[in-house]
């Protein structure tokens, strides 16, 4: 029974930690990982097909501004599977820690195309 509590202590001095060195180096994600919505604006034509099947409503499009509340996003995918273009794809951002909500919102002129 001594020898158990013992064993207990030294395990995790044997052991590798389980979590990574974040912040300090970045995420490891598996290449199957969804971040947030990136725009291609050369691809876009403004059909708004991306605004209609967004479950949370975090995709806008003006006449010529394409924004996402990147905090109400929640990494689902539908928006680029719904795009006839494919001008939407999940790209590798995870990281939304900001200090003011409204830096949580991300604008692209669509009809820029350069």
């Amino acid at each position: 029974m001594p020898f158990d509590v013992f064993d207990r202590l030294l395990r995790p001095l044997r052991t590798r930690p389980v979590t990574s060195r974040y912040p300090d180096a970045p995420p490891d994600l598996s290449p199957a990982a969804r971040g947030l919505p990136e725009l291609d604006v050369i691809r876009c034509d403004g059909s708004a097909a991306c605004v209609g099947v967004c479950p949370t409503g975090a995709i806008g499009l003006s006449d010529t501004i394409w924004s996402l509340d990147a905090g109400a996003c929640i990494f689902c995918g539908a928006c680029a599977r719904a795009c006839p273009r494919d001008a939407i794809r999940l790209g590798p951002l995870i990281e939304l820690a900001v200090r003011d909500p409204v830096d949580l919102t991300l604008q692209r002129d669509w009809r820029a195309k350069a």
